[in-house]
């Protein structure tokens, strides 16, 4: 009996999480798989795995939010359906901005970052998590730990203040070793491999000339050089990054309407990054910006977001655009990819105190600390 259990188990895993969702009224049994923890990772990570279960979250100019899964997302398809977020968790997420998604989870940001929500896309479950307000913000998936995290930098006169959120613990703590002298030139952080990524400028004043990049296992920072630039085109209007799957992805454009695009290297080389190849626009969206979002299974497909109105593939052999019809949405929007998942956002640790203006509380370490635990750092923005 266990045998068949571990062999639907085993099955399952590689089920789309939509179908998952309605099989968990088949028993019982089913549902409890299904729902665990254990069962969600196993999911999640048989789909990354395989390059399978990608959708997209989509912000609309009105502050709605939309899902289109991931049968919309198949370079097969012609046509993508937007549907709607709707309450409770619309009334929460209403207005924000998307920061970013990894491993199945969104981050999305209120009132100027000072109020931030954690939510999975296809169960619509989320936790809200309140902060203090900062400028520079950025959330992703920490591997060697297997957590979810927020990150928040503020700029004092003499130095920076970073906080990190553990989902895991619910719970902020101060960061030590921060950068100096440098400028932060993005406000919102790309997740991509296990870290985060901003633009910055060691010079402050004399514009783009660096990365800065957050290990969320380590939660080290370090400077990230930038790939070589024709033209000498070195400033966030013309170079801007984004995650495409696991891999960070710099754009350049260029006035002839053509975009270079450099994928970093996975393998620590001394040179981080190589062109991967280059976009000439078609004339008819040759002034509109295009935007990477997910690769194809097979690499040589590649989904751009077009303007703030239309999605197209990419085909990087034959150089030719396909376009994808996207219903649901009758405005400007803005997409970002995401994983489809099963994990679950259930408080299993005592609420978080709001942290109070100006103030946050540095977390403890297991149930000891947390009853002797008093003193706090004081951020001043």
């Amino acid at each position: 009996m266990a045998l068949i259990q571990d062999l639907i188990g085993e099955v399952l895993c590689r089920v789309p999480v939509k179908p998952l969702l309605r099989f968990r009224c088949v028993s019982k049994d089913w549902c409890s798989l299904i729902d665990s923890n254990v069962f969600a990772k196993k999911h999640i990570r048989t789909a990354l795995e395989f390059g399978t279960g990608g959708g997209l979250i989509v912000n609309d100019e009105a502050g709605r939010c939309y899902v289109v899964d991931s049968e919309g997302v198949d370079v097969g398809s012609d046509e993508a359906v937007a549907v709607g977020i709707k309450d409770p968790l619309m009334s929460l997420i209403h207005g924000a901005e998307v920061l970013g998604a990894a491993n199945g989870l969104c981050c999305v940001a209120k009132s100027e970052m000072s109020n931030i929500l954690l939510f999975n896309p296809m169960t619509r479950k989320g936790r809200e998590i309140l902060v203090v307000p900062a400028p520079i913000c950025g959330f992703g998936y920490d591997p060697v730990n297997d957590d979810y995290k927020v990150v928040k930098i503020a700029e004092g006169k003499t130095q920076f203040f970073v906080f990190v959120y553990s989902l895991k613990t619910n719970s902020w703590k101060r960061v030590l070793n921060v950068p100096s002298k440098v400028s932060f030139l993005s406000k919102w952080g790309v997740f991509a491999g296990g870290a985060l990524y901003w633009l910055a400028s060691k010079n402050p004043g004399k514009g783009l000339d660096t990365i800065v990049s957050f290990d969320l296992g380590l939660e080290q920072f370090k400077g990230v050089p930038l790939p070589p630039a024709d033209n000498k085109i070195v400033n966030t209007n013309s170079r801007f990054m984004v995650p495409v799957g696991e891999l960070l992805c710099i754009f350049d454009s260029y006035p002839n309407h053509s975009i270079d695009v450099w994928l970093m290297n996975k393998n620590g080389s001394e040179n981080p990054w190589y062109k991967a190849f280059t976009v000439k626009q078609p004339r008819r969206h040759g002034s509109e910006f295009l935007r990477p979002l997910a690769f194809s299974k097979s690499q040589t497909v590649l989904l751009l977001q077009v303007g703030n109105t239309k999605l197209m593939w990419y085909d990087l052999e034959k150089k030719t655009f396909k376009n994808v019809g996207i219903r649901g949405i009758r405005m400007n929007f803005y997409a970002y990819l995401y994983n489809e998942s099963l994990l679950q956002l259930a408080e299993d640790k005592p609420p978080q105190k709001p942290l109070q203006d100006k103030t946050i509380q540095k977390p403890s370490q297991d149930e000891q600390q947390k009853k002797q635990q008093k003193k706090r750092y004081r951020m001043f923005l």
